[in-house]
């Protein structure tokens, strides 16, 4: 269930609903992560908000869209890179340019998640 995070200029606004299918896209191609396995946040950023270099590594940046993603320990290091080339190529094919993507992962352990259950509500009750 990962959490992502993307941060870009508000000049991308919108964008957002291409931006988002397109990361979700990735996830669900490079991960095998269910379809309905969606949570997302978007935060907008005036002009100065967001602090880049436009070269490194050997880039060509001309904006930044940030997007970081919390999952679950459960994926090696090759399934990482094959869902962030994934996501990279979703995000090219609704005109982003690929340089101007930076993606980071973060993993944290199921015990640090919790999002309850259609039946939570009754669980608690019958307590």
């Amino acid at each position: 269930m990962p959490l992502v995070r993307i941060d870009m200029h508000q000049h991308l606004a919108d964008k957002r609903a291409v931006i988002s299918a397109a990361v979700h896209r990735g996830l669900v191609a490079g991960l095998g992560m269910p379809e309905d396995d969606l949570f997302q946040i978007f935060r907008l950023h005036e002009p100065g908000d967001l602090v880049y270099s436009t070269t490194f590594p050997d880039a060509d940046r001309d904006d930044i869209v940030f997007v970081q993603i919390l999952l679950a320990r459960l994926y090696d290091a090759a399934q990482k890179q094959a869902m962030g080339a994934a996501v990279v190529r979703e995000l090219v094919a609704e005109g982003v340019k690929a340089d101007n993507v930076l993606i980071a992962c973060t993993e944290n352990e199921g015990p640090d998640w919790f999002a309850p259950s259609r039946d939570f509500g009754q669980q608690v009750l019958s307590r």
